[in-house]
C-alpha cells in the first residue's frame, strides 16, 4: 500500500530488518544490566555472586558527574529588541523540568547511553485524554530504552538516516480511536519485543504477570526526507495515524553516545569497555573467596594417639590437657594464592584506570601524595569526564530547543512569570501566553545554553564561595573598598554556619557597630591588619599512603619481592 508518497509495506520491512541487525547491542546491554545489579536484585539477575560490583560503582560515579539535577536554561539572542522575548522564554522554560520530572528522565538517558545509547523523545500532548501519562497541551520529554528504540542500520551517520522510531504500549480505546476501527483487538503482554529477543524488562518481571487494562502494542516511525511520522501497529501491522510533521526541525528523537566509531552508527557505550575488567575482577575474588573458604587449621598427631585426639576436642581454651605420644603438629592447608590476589589488584586498578580514574572522579580515596598533585590528577582524570559532560550538555541543548519551540507555538498554554528587578527586592509578575509573544520563532535566532546539572549540595556551595572569596575578593578588597563596595563579614559568616551546619559559628563571633569614624571612612569592622605580612611555608615529607600505593607495596610482598621499610610503614596508614 503506497500512502502519501511511501511505501508503507516496504517501510514495515525495512523496519523489522533493522530491529533484526539491534539484537546483538541488546542481547550486551541485557548481560552488562544483569551484571550491574548482581544476583540478589530479581532471580533473572546474575548467576553468579557478584562480590566487587565495580560496574555500579563507575555508573554511580558518572551519573553523579553527569545528571546529578535537572538543567536551567539560560536564553539569549543578538537582537537588541527581542532580548526582553528571550528573557521570558528563559523564565518560562525552567518552568518546566520540574513540571515534567525532567531531572529524572535525563538520569535515565544518561545510564542507557552508558550502557547503549540514550534516546528521548520530546513534543506536546496533542490528544483530549491522558495518555502515557500525559494531558493535552503539556510539553513531554519521555525515556526510549534500547529495547523500543530503532532507527535505520543502513546509514553511517545519523544525519543520513531514512527512518527512526520506538514502540510503546497504548490503552486499546486509544488505538481504536486512532485506527478508526472499533474491532481492532488487543494485543498479548509480553516481555519480549517484536522479533523475539529478550528485553531487559525481564530481569525482573515476566509474562506471568496479569495485566490490569487490555493495551496494544504501537509503533512510531519518523521520516526526516519526507517530514511525516507513522503510527502503526506492531501485532496487527494495521496504519493508524500518519501525520506531516511541523514540530522543531531536529524532529521527535534525541539521542546521547559517549565514544564515536569509525564508520559505525551506534556509539560505543562506555561499559563495554568496563565489563571485561569487571568479569575478570569479580571471578578472581570469587576463587579467592573460594580458596579462603576452604582454608583448613588442624593440630596432627602420630597415629595410635586417638585418646589424644578426643581429649583435644573436649578441652576449651585455656584448659590443660595431657598428651602421651609425641606433641601435637598444627597443620595449615589450602589458603589465598598471592599471586592470584596480586593480579586482582592489578585489575581492580586497571578497571579505574580505563574509567578515567575512579578514586579522583568518585573521590573515593586520595590518589596522590601532596595536595598539589592530588589536584593535578583530578583534573587530568577530568579529561574523560569533561567530554562527557560536553556530550551531555549538547545532547540537553537540543532537548530545550525543542521545547522552547513547543513552548514559543502552544496556543493554550498560559504562564505567570516572576521577574526580579535588579538592585531591588521586588518581583513583578507578567503573563506568558501566545497571545504575549510577538514575531516568528525562528526570527529571534535563540543562544539556548543549559547549566547546573552537576550535584549543588551545601558543602559544594560552600566551596564555591571559598574559591570566590580567595581568588576575587581577597586580592581586589582594597579596589573594592575605594569604589565604596564592602564585604558584610556578619552576612558570610552566617552563611558559612548555615552552609556547613556549625550553629556554634554563631556564638564564637560577636560584632558591634562600627564607630562614627570608621563609618565615614567606608571601612565596615576595625582593621588590625599590618600594612606589610610575612608568610613561611614549612614543607614536611611523608610516605605516599594512597590507595594505589598501598595496592603496590601489598603485590610486591605477596610476590615474595623486596620493599623499603618507608613503603612497608604506608601499607598500615589510612589512606583518608
Amino acid at each position: 500500500m503506497t500512502s502519501q508518497g511511501f511505501d508503507f509495506g516496504k517501510l514495515r520491512t525495512a523496519v523489522e530488518s533493522s530491529i533484526r541487525k539491534l539484537a546483538f547491542p541488546r542481547e550486551k546491554r541485557i548481560e552488562s544490566v544483569r551484571q550491574f545489579v548482581g544476583m540478589h536484585y530479581f532471580e533473572k539477575g546474575a548467576q553468579k555472586r557478584v562480590p566487587t560490583n565495580m560496574l555500579e560503582l563507575a555508573v554511580t560515579i558518572y551519573v553523579r558527574r553527569l545528571a546529578a539535577r535537572s538543567p536551567r536554561a539560560m536564553v539569549t539572542t543578538p537582537v537588541p529588541n527581542l532580548r526582553p522575548f528571550a528573557t521570558n522564554m528563559g523564565l518560562a522554560l525552567n518552568q518546566i523540568p520540574e513540571e515534567i520530572g525532567l531531572d529524572q528522565t535525563l538520569r535515565h538517558a544518561v545510564i542507557e547511553a552508558i550502557f547503549g545509547i540514550g534516546v528521548v523523545k520530546v513534543g506536546i500532548a496533542s490528544t483530549g485524554r491522558t495518555m502515557l501519562g500525559h494531558v493535552y497541551g503539556e510539553s513531554f520529554v519521555d525515556l526510549v530504552s534500547l529495547d523500543d528504540y530503532f532507527l535505520d542500520m543502513t546509514a553511517k551517520k545519523f544525519k543520513t538516516i531514512q527512518f527512526e522510531g520506538d514502540d510503546y504500549w497504548i490503552p486499546l480505546d486509544v488505538a481504536r480511536d486512532m485506527a478508526g476501527n472499533d474491532k481492532l483487538e488487543a494485543d498479548k503482554h509480553t516481555t519480549t519485543g517484536s522479533e523475539g529477543e529478550e528485553r531487559a524488562e525481564g530481569v525482573s518481571t515476566d509474562e506471568s504477570v496479569d495485566v490490569y487494562g487490555e493495551k496494544v502494542h504501537v509503533r512510531d516511525v519518523w521520516l526526516p526526507d519526507t517530514g511525516q511520522l507513522v503510527t502503526y501497529g506492531v501485532t496487527s501491522k494495521e496504519q493508524f495515524n500518519l501525520v506531516n510533521w511541523d514540530g522543531p526541525i531536529a524532529g521527535p528523537y534525541h539521542k546521547l553516545g559517549f565514544s564515536d566509531v569509525p564508520g559505525n552508527l551506534l556509539p560505543l557505550p562506555p561499559v563495554a569497555l568496563m565489563r571485561d575488567l569487571h568479569e575478570l575482577g569479580n571471578s578472581l575474588f570469587r576463587k579467592l573467596a573460594q580458596q579462603a573458604e576452604d582454608k583448613k587449621t588442624v593440630a596432627a598427631f602420630q597415629g595410635g594417639q586417638d585418646d589424644d585426639v578426643a581429649a583435644l576436642k573436649k578441652a576449651k581454651d585455656g584448659e590443660g590437657m595431657a598428651y602421651h605420644g609425641q606433641k601435637p603438629e598444627q597443620i595449615t592447608v589450602g589458603g589465598i594464592d598471592q599471586p592470584t590476589l596480586a593480579i586482582f589488584l592489578q585489575c581492580r586498578d586497571l578497571f579505574s584506570y580505563f574509567a578515567g580514574n575512579l578514586d579522583s572522579l568518585g573521590g573515593l580515596s586520595p590518589v596522590a601524595d601532596t595536595v598539589g598533585q592530588e589536584q593535578l590528577t583530578s583534573e587530568a582524570a577530568s579529561a574523560r569526564i569533561a567530554f562527557m559532560e560536553k556530550q551531555t550538555v549538547t545532547f540537553v541543548k537540543g532537548i530545550y530547543k525543542s521545547l522552547a519551540w513547543y513552548e514559543w507555538t502552544d496556543v493554550v498554554r498560559k504562564r505567570t512569570l516572576q521577574k526580579p528587578i535588579a538592585n531591588t527586592s521586588i518581583v513583578v509578575q507578567s503573563i506568558w501566553s501566545y497571545e504575549t509573544r510577538d514575531g516568528d520563532f525562528l526570527d529571534y535566532n535563540l543562544d539556548i545554553d543549559v547549566y547546573s546539572m552537576q550535584e549543588d549540595t551545601p558543602a559544594t556551595k560552600l566551596q564555591k564561595i571559598g574559591q570566590a572569596l580567595e581568588r576575587f575578593i581577597f586580592p581586589n578588597l582594597p579596589m573594592i573598598q575605594q569604589q565604596g563596595g564592602q564585604l558584610d563579614f556578619r552576612e558570610l559568616m552566617a552563611l558559612i554556619a548555615k552552609l556547613a551546619n556549625i550553629d556554634e559559628l554563631k556564638t564564637l563571633l560577636r560584632f558591634q557597630e562600627p564607630l562614627p569614624d570608621q563609618q565615614m571612612a567606608g571601612n565596615p569592622t576595625p582593621s588590625t591588619m599590618p600594612a606589610h605580612t610575612t608568610r613561611t611555608y614549612e614543607r614536611v615529607n611523608r610516605p605516599g599512603a594512597t590507595r594505589a600505593g598501598k595496592d603496590d607495596v601489598m603485590s610486591r610482598l605477596l610476590m615474595g619481592g623486596n620493599v623499603q621499610q618507608s613503603e612497608a610503614d604506608s601499607a598500615g596508614r589510612m589512606t583518608g
